[in-house]
């Protein structure tokens, strides 16, 4: 049996283009997340669900206390093709579950990048996540949820 958990929207002015006369929203769909730790489950925290991100990303901040299974060292890089843009990271496998004001999903084994740098945010991914569930989004009417 699914459970449904209720997304979020966040909305902000890009202020270096306000500051050009240029309107530019940037907009995230986010939710609530935790991870599996030896003793139990971190607190929760918030995330960026990425459609366009194969692989969930964990910040060191989050990844030093998660139950994880390394499997390998490598490096991600994004729409820079640069060398210089290229981020190491470990890919592992973790648990994770998502909640929102009523309810916490199962628990979900996915693969993620587990970042060594400090400034990279908590992104979900397709990979054992968004590929398992039902991702509804409605921006305009302001309802989002994922169905697991």
């Amino acid at each position: 049996m699914s459970i449904r958990i209720n997304l979020q929207y966040a909305k902000a002015l890009n202020l270096e283009l306000i500051e050009k006369g240029i309107e530019v929203w940037i907009r995230r769909l986010t939710a609530q997340v935790r991870f599996k730790t030896k003793d139990g489950w971190t607190r929760s925290y918030e995330a960026i669900i990425d459609t366009g991100a194969p692989v969930s990303v964990i910040p060191p901040s989050i990844s030093e206390e998660v139950d994880k299974n390394i499997l390998a060292d490598y490096a991600i890089s994004g729409i820079v093709p640069h060398q210089e843009a290229v981020l190491p990271v470990k890919v592992a496998d973790v648990w994770c579950a998502f909640l929102d004001e009523e309810r916490i999903s199962k628990s979900l084994k996915i693969k993620a990048y587990l970042s060594t740098d400090h400034r990279v945010p908590l992104v979900l991914g397709f990979e054992n996540l968004l590929s398992k569930a039902i991702l509804y989004s409605d921006c305009k009417g302001n309802k989002s949820f994922i169905e697991i």
